[in-house]
């Protein structure tokens, strides 16, 4: 089978196509055909050594959706034959990939690839369900609207009754803030975005914000804080972001939180209830799945590169 290797960590040339022996499930996995494997900001992080992920040589990702080809002698809940998707499963760019059996997330027989690829949604579900109650008229800043987790953040936040302020870097990821539902649509590339959102809210600031550009957009996000409010920090796209000061926290009663998925899904039974969330409102059709870039397996440097230019839209994956 072909895989993509790591040997050494750093830019996107590092990524290297390789042909490996085709892997075995134990008795309790599953051996899975990969249909499409998602490519997302961790990956990145993964590659080029920003996170301790491991030492020595590595197949990078986590997510994708497939069929299972084999299943292990003590597996009775799945099935040859059926469909999964998967979102921490280190080694997913690869044409197959061996798993435990409570980490395979079967789909519903309508989903489509791009649907069926979970990582953004269940990101966002954590997200809304972890740190704040969302109540009708509520208002949420959400930075990157145009991206993965945005899209699924706005259109969430409007299901809830919140007032959603969008943010983007251009035009034309203004314009799909807007068709998503957002109620504004805010660049936040000229540095401005907080008197926008503060003119927007009368001067009141937001009950809630979420952050996944960093070290350009954070400092100024606490600063749009209504009182009482939070800002949740769950990506650093641009950078770190400089060190938070307490004070005019304490000033309004508002908080500030970091969030990761890979908090939220350890305990298997978890991730399947929140990915069964996502799930639902895909199938009820309030969740429209995110606009997919497909690349070859082959071309996964190219991916990489696509994403960390951050200009893209919606999500990538690449294509055994």
């Amino acid at each position: 089978m072909k895989q993509i290797l790591v040997r050494k960590t750093g830019g996107p040339g590092v990524l290297e196509l390789v042909s490996s022996p085709s892997p075995s499930p134990r008795s309790d996995e599953v051996l899975v055909d990969v249909e499409a494997a998602g490519v997302n900001y961790v990956d990145v992080y993964q590659r080029n050594g920003a996170v301790d992920y491991q030492s020595g040589v590595f197949v990078p990702g986590f997510e994708g959706v497939g069929t299972i080809r084999e299943v292990g002698s003590s597996v009775a809940s799945l099935r040859a034959g059926a469909r999964v998707a998967w979102i921490n499963v280190p080694g997913s760019y690869s044409e197959q990939v061996v798993m435990t059996a409570d980490q395979a997330i079967v789909i519903p027989s309508s989903f489509t690839t791009d649907e069926a690829l979970l990582f953004q949604g269940i990101t966002a579900q954590y997200l809304l369900a972890e740190y704040r109650i969302i109540k009708p008229g509520d208002v949420a800043l959400v930075h990157a609207a145009a991206g993965g987790v945005g899209q699924f953040l706005v259109q969430w936040l409007k299901r809830m009754g919140a007032v959603v302020i969008g943010t983007a870097s251009t035009e034309e990821k203004l314009q799909t803030v807007r068709a998503i539902g957002a109620d504004y649509a805010v660049n936040y590339s000229d540095g401005h975005f907080l008197d926008a959102v503060l003119a927007i809210t009368n001067g009141r600031g937001v009950d809630v914000a979420f952050d996944a550009v960093g070290a350009t957009t954070f400092s100024e996000t606490v600063k749009a804080l209504a009182a009482r409010g939070i800002a949740v920090a769950y990506g650093q796209a641009s950078g770190v972001a400089p060190d938070v000061q307490i004070y005019p926290l304490i000033l309004k009663g508002a908080r500030v939180a970091g969030g990761s998925i890979f908090t939220y899904i350890q305990d298997p039974m978890e991730m399947q209830r929140r990915a069964a969330e996502l799930t639902c409102g895909i199938e009820e059709g309030w969740l429209s799945a995110l606009k997919t870039t497909h690349f070859p397996l082959h071309e996964a440097s190219s991916a990489h590169r696509a994403i960390e230019s951050r200009g893209t839209q919606g999500k990538l994956a690449l294509i055994p």
